[in-house]
């Protein structure tokens, strides 16, 4: 530092010299020249001093953080790290969700419980808030994910929640009170560097790609969740591989246990019989505001109908169920959004007998809409349509001491509608008008689907009010 500095010194020396020889005889002769030299020495000294100080500093800030250091574990920098890395990759969430739900059918006190659902508890009326004339803790979700991504190749998603909704999900007792945890989602991944964009395969319990509704309340128009969603499987466990591409194309193959037994949708543990059952979807992003998917699943026991089981367990090897299932979103503006969702549900059902029909089937058909009239309040309809034949999952019980025919045809209507405000930027209150009508080919009871505030009568059609009250986190 010192030798460059003394360098500078002489060359602007050399430099100031030359003129001031030349005009000496101008400006006085070397005087001028002695006091340039003076100053630049005095610089010199003024430089020196402070290379000197800064260089004190930064020895004290050294042995400064090598005493904090010293003060710290050995491996908290570490753990530090790893944390911080962890709460940075992970996206976390959840909401808590309160309701209120009145059947004006005014059911007696004895006959509210499960009074909403319909006669037969199918669930198709209303899934998670099937009393009548009661409050209650619909959900208390938490979720979590890491999303494995190129730079990050391992991933996990985790959905716990509690609730009315976490009852029917994982079937739990009533008696619990929607106190015990359920798990929707487990799952770990790995994004394989196959092709381009690869190909994540995923293991573990997760959602199903069929219909438009979820069972969170927070990925919903309305409160209730429609008839229509109500014949599709929830979640799955088993193992898939998906992808998606920059042209708008993206896929899915899976490979799970049955999505339930005996009438139950649930993902379960256990498979009952070595019986597989097999997913697929294609999906197409036609435009910025338009989307189109093709779901289905096949095989298994018949997990979404009341077929007989075989032996005592849930289901025989033979007896097999499909899922068709179409998406169509429309969201022409940042105002509308839409969707169009029809499902064939069909099954392949040999230990019935000879006597019995086997033309057992089941249409559905959603459409539902949610217009923003303002950037807190919007209005949202549901209109839906669901018909079975050969009594597939027996839309109505008919009566207690009457068991429909196999080859019973029934019919439900139903015409949703939602009006949500959100009270601040994360609370959000909703208000609902559900009503369902069914009828039948065989006309018992006129048509008795629905609980009526007369024990000793049944009714063809219901009304359902309720209202909502969401925290999202």
């Amino acid at each position: 530092m010192r030798s460059s500095l003394n360098a500078f010194i002489a060359i602007a020396a050399a430099l100031l010299v030359v003129p001031s020889f030349a005009s000496a005889d101008d400006v006085g002769g070397g005087d001028d020249l002695q006091e340039i030299i003076s100053r630049m020495s005095d610089l010199e000294q003024q430089l020196k001093a402070t290379n000197d100080a800064l260089a004190a500093s930064t020895a004290k800030v050294d042995q400064q953080q090598k005493v904090l250091s010293k003060l710290q574990p050995s491996n908290q920098s570490g753990l530090t790290l790893a944390l911080s890395d962890f709460l940075t990759e992970t996206t976390f969430g959840g909401w808590v969700a309160a309701s209120y739900m009145y059947n004006t059918n005014n059911p007696n006190s004895g006959d509210s419980h499960d009074a909403n659902q319909g006669e037969s508890r199918s669930g198709l009326g209303n899934a998670f808030h099937g009393d009548s004339n009661s409050f209650h803790v619909d959900e208390v979700w938490f979720e979590m994910q890491n999303k494995a991504t190129p730079e990050s190749r391992g991933g996990f998603q985790i959905d716990v929640l509690m609730g009315e909704t976490a009852d029917v999900l994982c079937d739990i007792d009533d008696d619990s009170n929607g106190s015990l945890p359920c798990v929707y989602n487990a799952n770990v991944s790995y994004l394989a560097p196959i092709t381009d964009a690869g190909i994540e395969i995923t293991a573990g319990r997760f959602a199903t790609h069929i219909g438009s509704e979820r069972p969170g309340v927070a990925y919903n128009f309305n409160i209730t969740r429609g008839m229509v969603w109500n014949l599709q499987p929830i979640n799955y466990t088993g193992v898939k591989m998906a992808s998606s591409y920059d042209m708008g194309l993206d896929w899915m193959l899976g490979i799970t246990n049955t999505s339930g037994y005996e009438g139950s949708r649930i993902a379960q543990q256990t498979d009952f019989d070595d019986e597989k059952v097999l997913l697929w979807h294609v999906g197409y992003e036609i435009s910025d505001t338009m989307a189109i998917a093709f779901n289905g699943q096949w095989g298994g026991n018949c997990a979404l109908t009341t077929c007989d089981a075989a032996g005592g367990g849930g289901g025989s090897n033979k007896d097999k169920q499909g899922v068709a299932d179409m998406v169509f979103d429309w969201n022409p503006s940042d105002r509308l959004s839409t969707y169009l969702n029809i499902d064939w549900i069909w099954m392949e059902h040999e230990t019935r007998s000879a006597a019995d029909s086997t033309d057992a089937r089941v249409l559905g058909i959603a459409a539902a809409g949610r217009y923003a009239i303002t950037d807190a309040t919007g209005f949202a309809l549901r209109g839906e349509f669901v018909k079975s034949w050969d009594n597939y999952v027996e839309l109505s019980a008919i009566a207690a001491e009457v068991t429909p025919p196999h080859n019973t045809n029934q019919e439900l209507w139903s015409l949703t509608g939602t009006v949500d405000h959100s009270l601040t930027e994360h609370l959000t209150v909703k208000a609902e008008v559900v009503y369902q009508i069914g009828r039948n080919n065989r006309n018992y009871q006129n048509d008795a689907f629905f609980v009526d505030n007369d024990e000793d009568d049944l009714d063809n059609d219901q009304v359902l009010l309720g209202v909502q009250m969401t925290y999202q986190f």
